[in-house]
């Protein structure tokens, strides 16, 4: 249906996808004789251009194309790759011509996917279509089995899919698929001809696999602000103009700390880009347009098992609740059934995400709670790849000695600007593994409560051992490491976990202080009960 939860999801898929990149050696022949090989880039550009789509077509004629190439589709939103790659013979002027030695198939286009993928041997954690688009439609198994066992090593984060020719993880897609030809052979024709694209499908083929993988809410509002910013970037370059460097400058002149400077950039450029969004009302797409049709698309109407009470989640009810406008939690919920006793509400209100997933995938609602814990907690999520992590408030630590783990409590203007050599006292709050109530979650899934006592804080001591002015942990292989001023190898050392978004770490401290300044009492009860 037109209005369908998927279909809405296409629409924002479509306006997010702009760049397509093909690498194809047959790509621009001219040769007369024509073969299931050939590629027509003149005909799939306007294929693609039809779509509003930029679409550019690469025909490598030796290594260095093939790494030029590789810069270029990092960069595009989707890239559909030649598996067998034939560089032109180049024959020397009085030499008898030869055949041209055969690479090995899929040699050069193994390269390229993990380079598209992975940094260093670990994923980009990008998300991207990869289509391998070969003439031979009878080598599509053994294409598809040869990249998950040599590209990704077999692993079982990356889902082969024999039957549909492709490799699938939570970020990728890799397909396989033919061009068009005649199948003569009936079984191979049954098996084959689903798998092969034609020019004039190979638009809607692409958006309907890379809808697949982005229909979800979270993934829509990600795609819509995306594309609201890519629309806008003018806009933002326009009001960060150069004319106003010199303000920038004398600000930065006539301030304390001339470093602040550059931080307030950092402010002043997120704070732009939550007021775009604000005004698109991107949020109000989510509430209006998607959550609805998500909802009627993916919930089925099923009993719910409550302890030892059952009711029908109906859509209509789940579609109530979410439209509801009832402030009291507990009254909202008597929408599902209201012959819901108040334990009944309140274990639903404590396990709502399990409201909204079917029986089959119930199971994981305690999983699910904890990615988007970590999405809303965690600011090292964006921390790039090799990147030393520094000490600062919200830094979250675990000794290599105890069972502790320690948040950073100092603010934020006494963890920079030490000078090397310098000695600078840290303060940390212990913090324990705990079964129940927690504060921090660790990306291992690990839930933490802050110790209370106002006897617990921690003052660790550190130096500086560079001029960059900050701690700066070590990189130890497997772990960054926070080591004490003069420590030996046996000395307490500190394991770096996480950062933790500043306005959850400054509520730490809130709550931290808060228990502090708590004054207690020898008094009359009676006075005491009848105090405002």
């Amino acid at each position: 249906m037109s209005d369908s939860f998927f279909e809405k999801s296409k629409g924002i898929a479509n306006d997010f996808i702009q760049s397509i990149v093909f690498l194809d050696d047959k790509a621009y022949k001219t040769d007369a004789i024509s073969t299931s090989h050939d590629f027509d880039a003149l005909k799939i550009t306007q294929v693609f251009a039809k779509e509003n789509k930029i679409c550019a077509v690469y025909n490598p004629e030796s290594e260095s194309d093939i790494d030029n190439f590789k810069s270029i589709a990092n960069k595009a939103d989707v890239v559909i790759l030649d598996w067998q790659i034939v560089f032109p013979q180049i024959v020397e002027k009085g030499s008898e011509e030869e055949d041209a030695p055969d690479e090995p198939r899929g040699i050069y286009t193994k390269d390229i996917i993990k380079s598209i993928l992975f940094e260093d041997d670990q994923p980009r954690n990008a998300l991207k279509i990869i289509m391998i688009y070969t003439g031979d439609f009878t080598i599509l198994e053994s294409i598809t089995e040869e990249i998950h066992n040599e590209v990704f090593d077999s692993s079982d984060n990356y889902i082969l899919d024999k039957d549909e020719f492709s490799i699938q993880s939570s970020e990728v897609k890799i397909l396989i698929r033919a061009k068009k030809a005649e199948i003569s052979n009936g079984s191979n024709k049954e098996k084959y001809e689903s798998k092969m694209v034609s020019y004039d499908e190979m638009p809607s083929f692409i958006l309907d696999e890379f809808t697949k993988m982005t229909s979800g809410l979270l993934s829509n509002f990600a795609l819509m602000s995306l594309t609201t910013l890519r629309k806008n970037s003018s806009k933002i370059l326009g009001l960060f103009s150069k004319e106003m460097d010199s303000a920038y400058l004398g600000h930065k002149v006539t301030i304390p700390k001339q470093e602040d400077a550059e931080d307030l950039l950092i402010e002043l450029f997120g704070d732009s880009v939550k007021d775009l969004l604000f005004y698109f009302n991107i949020n109000s797409i989510l509430r209006t347009k998607l959550i609805d049709s998500w909802v009627e698309e993916i919930i089925k109407e099923e009993d719910y098992y409550l302890g030892q009470k059952t009711f029908k989640r109906t859509i209509k009810a789940a579609k109530d609740l979410l439209k509801s406008s009832e402030e009291s939690i507990e009254q909202r919920f008597a929408i599902l059934d209201s012959s819901l006793s108040k334990r009944d509400k309140s274990e639903l209100i404590d396990n709502s995400t399990a409201l909204f997933m079917n029986n089959e995938t119930r199971t994981e609602s305690e999983n699910i709670n904890k990615m988007f814990s970590k999405l809303t907690h965690h600011k090292s999520l964006f921390i790039p790849k090799n990147t030393k992590p520094k000490l600062s408030l919200g830094t979250l630590v675990k000794s290599n000695k105890s069972d502790f783990y320690y948040i950073c409590i100092q603010q934020k203007c006494d963890c920079v600007r030490i000078a090397k050599g310098e000695e600078r006292k840290f303060l940390f709050i212990p913090m324990k593994v705990s079964s129940d109530k927690f504060d921090v979650l660790t990306p291992d899934g690990k839930k933490l409560k802050k110790e209370k006592s106002s006897f617990s804080i921690r003052t660790i001591k550190f130096i500086c051992p560079d001029d960059n002015g900050v701690i700066t942990a070590i990189d130890e292989g497997s772990k960054f490491v926070f080591k004490q001023k003069y420590s030996n190898p046996d000395d307490e050392q500190f394991e770096w976990v996480l950062d933790l978004k500043d306005l959850h770490s400054q509520r730490i401290i809130i709550d931290y202080t808060t228990q502090l300044s708590r004054v207690g009492l020898n008094e009359s009860e009676w006075h005491r009960r009848l105090m405002k």
